[in-house]
């Protein structure tokens, strides 16, 4: 009776654990983490390359999974992928990106459809991911002039032994530039993963949470295309006074809001020498819909 009673606990246990994995809904909670910066790729260099597969039918899942084809990283993660694309560019190439940040529930969702024996190329969603840290980044190289991707040992996604970025077949030139890739992120203080040639994870990526923040709930300055400029007020500290603050603005009240003007006003500002550096992150805006108006605070020391 006893050995029943056991054999029944431990199928009961098991059960339960099943249950609770499929029964997860949300990220596992982690104490103590940095809050999400994060930072849209292509607004820090219009030159990076996107290819976000998973905002298309072309990848393993076979739909589209993401609403929209963007891509961040936590801010530290994307100034050092940006110098690396700056090295690039010396040599007539470039980065194109396929995926970086990825909210929790489609992490979830792969796990889900993909087949346990191929299992280890995504992440438990128990575990989380790097990805879901915003310190996660899936790309390759692109020839600045044609546009297209320069020759790899394998493609990105594909699940076969020449994913792996010590693959010893393939042609010289293939394991060449998958080879020149990781030498460049490795000096950035990116790892490569060991079964994806083209997946590199950041050295901070244990500061920061497992997020499912919804790439719409991320700041996007389109949202503000259109939009009349009603106000523009500083809030810090004795600095705020300084007219030439005003002056060195490019946002100007009751003209219509344009990125560049935005990004001027951000290069303006730290041109003066007279703050600490000032990010996007600086800079708050409340958007009136009826009116088609915009305000802007930009939060300055």
């Amino acid at each position: 009776m006893r050995s029943l009673f056991l054999r029944f606990t431990k199928s009961a246990l098991c059960l339960i654990i099943v249950s609770c994995v499929f029964a997860q809904t949300g990220p596992p909670k982690e104490q103590n983490k940095r809050e999400a910066d994060l930072i849209e790729l292509n607004k820090l260099d219009k030159s990076i390359k996107l290819d976000i597969r998973y905002a298309t039918v072309n990848n393993f899942v076979g739909r589209a999974v993401y609403p929209e084809a963007r891509a961040f990283l936590q801010r530290p993660a994307a100034e050092a992928l940006v110098r690396v694309h700056k090295l690039l560019k010396k040599e007539g190439l470039g980065i194109v990106i396929f995926d970086g940040y990825r909210p929790w529930a489609i992490t979830r969702l792969f796990w889900d459809v993909v087949p346990e024996d191929k299992r280890k190329y995504v992440a438990d969603p128990a575990k989380g991911s790097k990805h879901n840290r915003g310190c996660a980044v899936d790309l390759s190289i692109y020839d600045l002039k044609t546009g297209k991707l320069i020759p790899m040992p394998s493609g990105f996604d594909e699940f076969t032994e020449r994913a792996s970025p010590d693959y010893k077949g393939g042609t010289k030139e293939e394991r060449g530039n998958r080879d020149k890739l990781r030498r460049m992120m490795e000096a950035e203080g990116f790892t490569v993963n060991a079964n994806e040639w083209w997946h590199f994870d950041y050295k901070d990526w244990e500061s920061y949470a497992i997020y499912d923040i919804a790439f719409s709930s991320i700041r996007n300055l389109d949202d503000l295309k259109g939009f009349g400029i009603r106000r523009v007020e500083f809030y810090g500290n004795t600095y705020i006074r300084d007219r030439a603050l005003r002056k060195a603005v490019a946002l100007k009240e009751g003209d219509i809001f344009t990125e560049e003007n935005f990004l001027k006003s951000i290069k303006d500002l730290n041109s003066l020498g007279l703050l600490v550096t000032v990010t996007d992150q600086n800079i708050s805006w409340y958007i009136d819909k009826k009116h088609e108006d915009v305000d802007f605070v930009f939060f300055v020391t």
